[in-house]
This record gives structure tokens, C-alpha cells and sequence, in this order.
């Protein structure tokens, strides 16, 4: 049993999260409170920003200036509904790192599948347009 710094409540142990500094190797609040302060100081904005920048080593305002400048659409397919999550997704190249543009989420999922490579999209496009064209003018 071990008695939380916060409530004052005493709990037994697997109530309270692991922490290899703190004394009996748990932390000194319980989960609960734990969760309950986390919770309380979670600021949606500032873990964005905080992603942004440790994923793709971008701000948020750079993020908000490239999707102004694609006029708050997909550069791929040009909808204005980003899909999953709400937000658009910051594409960008697996080796070099270098951001691309932003994407909605399908089309995301879409050159992910095809492996990121110009060679497979160009194959797709062949079979589509030789297997039967979708895109027929009137």
C-alpha cells in the first residue's frame, strides 16, 4: 500500500504508475490523480506544435502558411476534408526528410501503399487508364 502525495488517499501499488525515481519504483501521485492533471494541462494546440516540430522539424505556422498556400485543400486530390484526425497530413520524403506538401488522409494512405515511388504511381496510372478509363470526357 502506498499513500498518494495529492489525495492523501492510500491505494495499493498497481494504482499508482511505474517510475524508476520514485520510492517503492512508483510515482508519488496515484493514476488517477495523475490522469486527472494531465487531463487538466492537455492544450491541443501546443501538442501539435510539439509534434510538428520533433516529426518533421516544422512550426505550426509553417504548417498553417503551406496549407493556406494549397487553399486549405489536399495538393493531391484538392478536397478540403482532411479525413482522420481532422487535420491534414504533412507529407514528406522517407529518406531526405524533406516535407512535401500536406495531404488529406486517403491520399496519404494512397501514395503509402504505392510506396512513395513515381515509378509504382506511373505503373497505377497505366493500368487504370489501359484496364479502362474512368475519366471519359463528354
Amino acid at each position: 500500500m502506498k499513500t498518494c502525495t495529492k489525495c492523501s488517499a492510500e491505494k495499493p501499488l498497481d494504482k499508482f504508475y511505474k517510475s524508476k525515481t520514485g520510492p517503492q519504483g512508483r510515482s508519488s501521485e496515484c493514476k488517477e490523480c495523475t490522469n486527472k492533471r494531465m487531463k487538466e494541462n492537455y492544450c491541443p494546440k501546443k501538442a501539435l506544435a510539439k509534434s510538428l516540430k520533433s516529426k518533421y522539424n516544422i512550426s505550426l505556422e509553417q504548417y498553417d502558411d503551406m496549407l493556406s498556400a494549397q487553399d486549405y485543400c489536399c495538393a493531391i486530390c484538392g478536397t478540403d476534408s482532411p479525413g482522420r484526425h481532422g487535420r491534414f497530413v504533412v507529407d514528406h520524403n522517407h529518406e531526405t526528410e524533406e516535407v512535401r506538401g500536406l495531404l488529406c488522409w486517403s491520399c496519404n494512405v494512397g501514395i503509402g501503399h504505392l510506396k512513395d515511388s513515381p515509378k509504382v504511381l506511373a505503373s497505377a496510372l497505366t493500368y487504370l487508364t489501359t484496364r479502362g478509363n474512368y475519366e471519359k470526357e463528354s
